[in-house]
């Protein structure tokens, strides 16, 4: 009874094995990300270029001033 069980069973089709195996245990495919995931990636992304978001609180004299400047 030495080796009980330390040798690997015949693989009668091997291709057949290896095939379903990847089908079973290979790579999923990726998810698509979810829109939190992808404001995180759009913020770090624009983070990096040296961008920055800014809120402020304007009349709409001042908004017609701010669109005109940086329609410049």
């Amino acid at each position: 009874m030495n080796g009980k069980g330390s040798a690997p069973r015949p693989i009668p089709n091997r291709e057949t094995y290896e095939s379903n195996f990847d089908a079973i245990f290979g790579k999923k495919e990726k998810e698509p990300k979810g829109k939190a995931q992808m404001m995180r990636d759009m913020r770090e992304r624009r983070k990096k270029e040296g961008l920055f978001e800014m809120s402020v609180w304007v009349t709409s004299e001042q908004e017609k001033q701010v669109l005109e400047l940086l329609s410049k």
